[in-house]
């Protein structure tokens, strides 16, 4: 890539790519963080899609600009094929990848939310532990704007997962800042019991993403696995002004907490 981030590619033959990112790097999070793992096996292995895992280059002690370019970049990398160069398979070259669903843990959740609008052919975004109480200082008082950013497109799919015991951010913090998306696109949910390392918990916060994502993609049919190769209607306003988001009237997303 041209920010030489270094990433990590298991190609699937999918249509579908997720580009998953990481927490914090000042604080240890890189993309061989323990839930960045669990995410990329499960996406790889129990359902056959491709995954893309970035660290992120240079400081992330900003704005997150430099961050949301490089998600960008890492989508921009699956939908133009270079992960095909070091193939040898020329089956691969017939099954390109058309779609991007971005995954983002803590630090990495809020950049992939400010970066879905700028990707057209994003099919969603999964956000986890989002650390918006601490947001004001993580990206150096730029917070809002990505929140901003990841409004965008009203009818893009979001899901926003915190645990009840997360450590930076509360529950009403949380569902004050959903109440302003999209009701028509985004999902809340708050896992009891989980902080904001999912210590003992990753597999519950795998089986609520499983759940997700059959409601949220009902093509398909109620088999997971057929999510790698189905065909998506994309969302269309990404270029919409601030006034059509705020003139539109649906807000309140819904929020539920898993038994």
């Amino acid at each position: 890539p041209k920010s030489q981030a270094e990433c990590r590619v298991c190609n699937m033959r999918s249509t579908l790519g997720v580009v998953i990112t990481h927490p914090w790097g000042v604080l240890g999070g890189d993309m061989n963080n323990t839930i960045v793992m669990a995410l990329t096996m499960w996406f790889q292995q129990r359902l056959g899609i491709t995954t893309l895992r970035l660290d992120f280059q240079g400081s992330q002690i900003g704005r997150g600009h430099g961050q949301v370019e490089q998600v960008m970049e890492a989508a921009s990398f699956l939908l133009d094929g270079k992960h095909l160069e070091t193939t040898t398979s020329a089956n691969d070259e017939d099954k390109r990848l058309r779609y991007i669903l971005l995954v983002g843990y803590s630090y990495g959740s809020v950049i992939c939310g400010s970066a879905s609008a700028h990707i057209p052919s994003c099919i969603g975004v999964i956000s986890i532990a989002p650390p918006f109480g601490v947001r004001h200082w993580l990206y150096c008082f730029n917070g809002n704007f990505h929140l901003e950013q990841a409004k965008r497109k009203i009818y893009l799919k979001r899901f926003y997962i915190l645990g009840s015991n997360d450590n930076f951010t509360s529950e009403k913090v949380f569902t004050d800042i959903l109440q302003d998306f999209p009701n028509e696109s985004t999902t809340g949910a708050i896992l009891k019991g989980a902080d904001h390392f999912y210590h003992e918990r990753k597999k519950d916060l795998l089986e609520i993403i499983r759940q997700w994502l059959l409601t949220a993609y009902p093509q398909c049919n109620g088999e997971l696995q057929h999510l790698a190769n189905c065909s998506f209607v994309l969302s269309l306003d990404s270029a919409m002004d601030d006034s059509a988001a705020k003139s539109n009237p649906n807000c309140a997303c819904d929020i539920f907490v898993p038994e």
